[in-house]
Parts: structure tokens; C-alpha cells; sequence
């Protein structure tokens, strides 16, 4: 069983991975904010099938009531984390793009209906900044020993509301508010095992001591990054002791869970996709990695 850790890890350097060979002056490759959020998002609820719930509703009214991608639940035993996540490509230059455009038959800004919607229904405001590491100055993967790769960290979320204050053009403006999305299971930067084969010919022993050692896993950076997001651990969301304040999308988890929203809501306030992630019952990244 892989955990929701390892995923989002593994998810966020191939985002960072494909963005930088689309850029590539050979490839010239348009990977859009549409392609990286589907392509994440269904590949979330394949991994996880017992514990995600993935929806999708009509575009029409994306840009005129939310200017958000999608809702985003993770429930926890004692609370409940709710987002509501616009995701913003960098472009190949490091730029951003503008944040205050206003969609069309839209009356104000995009990033203003966002924050103003979060507000209005109690959740999260968020962005999640999709970038290459070329483009990454703060959150770029650090050194590890010679049996493991660092990990891309392509996803990056920040409070919108921080975002909104901060006027960025360019990724660099705004990088050092920004996490990467795994930072939701464990506050780290994480690698992971070389292959066992790449090691037996780079040190020239035998393959059968790499068999048996060979575990394939995440491990944490010895660099481990504190950065203040606003966003509880899922871990937290777990833990009773946490005493989380109640409030921007934290909220203590409903006994009835999955009866508190309906479809036909989303759909009414513009939600195009909604992904819900039951994680009362933890993982294998459970081990107190975030501490």
C-alpha cells in the first residue's frame, strides 16, 4: 500500500519534471493548469480508491462565481481541513501571470472571488503554484547521499490571502510563503531510494546484497523546513491534543461524514472538481515525520 505521502511527493516532481521538459527549447510542449490538475487529481483517486472521492462538475461558472479549480476535504478523525484551491501555472521566465484578471461576465478580480467564496463557505483559500525547479530558488531539492534522489517539490500552496497582499509577478516573490503540498502529511523535504541496480553498478557489488537491503520508501531530508503555512498536518487533524484553532477552513469532523455536502451545491456555487480524502484511518505515513 503506497501512502497518500509518497504520492504526493512523487506527484509533485513529476509536475515539476514535465513542466521542465515541456519547456525544453526541442519539446515546446503546452502542459497546461487544466492537464496538471486532472492528470493529479484522478491520479490521487487511483492510487487511493478506499479513501478518496473525486467529482466533477460543469466549467460554466468557474470564472464568473469562484475563479477556483477545485474543493479540497481532508478529514481527519478529531478535525476536518476544507480548501478551496485556484491553481496557477509559472510561466517559463518565472512569471506568474496576472493574479487580478477578471474572467469573463465576472464582476470582480479572480483572486477576490476566491477569497471572498473561502470566507463565505469557511474554507481554506489557497493556491497551488505548478513549477519546474529551474524556476524554484527556495524550494529546490537538496543534497542527499548517493543511494537516494531528492525529491521535486512542483506543487506549491499558498494562503491566497497572502498571495493577494504580496502582488507577485514572478514565483521568487512569493516562494518563501509557499509549501509544497505534501507538507499536509509531514513537514520535511523527502528522497527516495535509488534503484538497487543503478547502485550495484555504480559501487560494482554483488546484485544480491541489493535485493536484500533494497526497501523502497521515502525518507526526510536532513534539511527540514518549518515554513509557516496556516495549514495543519494530517497527522494534527488526527490527533485530539492538537487543539487546533477552529476557523479558515478548520472545523471539528462531523460524525456523519460525507453528509455534510451535496453535489448539487458545488455545482451550484461553481465548484468544477471536489476531492475528499478520508484519512481518519492513517497510512503508512503515519510515523511522526512532521515533529
Amino acid at each position: 500500500m503506497i501512502s497518500l505521502l509518497h504520492t504526493l511527493l512523487e506527484l509533485g516532481h513529476s509536475t515539476s519534471k514535465n513542466l521542465e521538459f515541456a519547456h525544453s527549447p526541442d519539446v515546446n510542449v503546452s502542459y497546461g493548469e487544466e492537464t496538471i490538475t486532472e492528470t493529479n487529481l484522478l491520479e490521487i483517486r487511483r492510487r487511493h480508491p478506499h479513501k478518496v472521492t473525486l467529482l466533477t462538475f460543469s466549467k460554466s461558472q468557474e470564472s464568473k462565481n469562484t475563479g477556483a479549480d477545485w474543493e479540497w476535504h481532508i478529514i481527519g478523525r478529531v478535525y476536518t481541513l476544507k480548501m478551496r484551491v485556484q491553481a496557477k501555472r509559472i510561466h517559463k521566465a518565472g512569471g506568474i501571470g496576472n493574479l487580478k484578471q477578471i474572467g469573463k461576465g465576472a464582476a470582480k478580480p479572480q483572486i477576490d472571488l476566491l477569497i471572498e467564496d473561502a470566507k463565505a463557505n469557511s474554507l481554506f483559500p489557497a493556491y497551488c503554484f505548478y513549477s519546474a525547479e529551474p524556476q524554484r530558488s527556495y524550494w529546490v531539492k537538496g543534497p542527499v547521499d548517493e543511494t537516494a534522489e531528492a525529491f521535486e517539490a512542483g506543487c506549491l500552496i499558498a494562503d491566497a490571502e497572502t498571495v493577494k497582499s504580496t502582488s507577485p509577478k514572478k514565483l521568487k516573490d512569493i516562494e518563501n510563503d509557499t509549501v509544497p503540498w505534501h507538507f499536509l502529511c509531514a513537514r520535511h523535504k523527502f528522497s527516495a531510494r535509488r534503484s538497487p541496480y543503478l547502485q550495484r553498478f555504480r559501487e560494482d557489488r554483488p546484485i544480491q546484497r541489493y535485493i536484500e537491503q533494497f526497501v523502497e520508501e521515502v525518507i526526510p531530508a536532513y534539511e527540514d523546513r518549518t515554513t509557516a503555512s496556516g495549514l495543519p498536518t494530517i497527522f494534527q487533524l488526527n490527533d485530539a491534543r492538537s487543539r487546533l484553532d477552529e476557523g479558515k477552513g478548520i472545523s471539528r469532523t462531523p460524525e456523519a461524514v460525507g453528509k455534510e455536502t451535496l453535489p448539487e451545491d458545488f455545482e451550484r456555487r461553481g465548484i468544477t472538481r471536489f476531492l475528499k480524502i478520508d484519512m481518519r484511518t492513517p497510512d503508512l505515513f503515519a510515523i511522526r515525520a512532521d515533529l
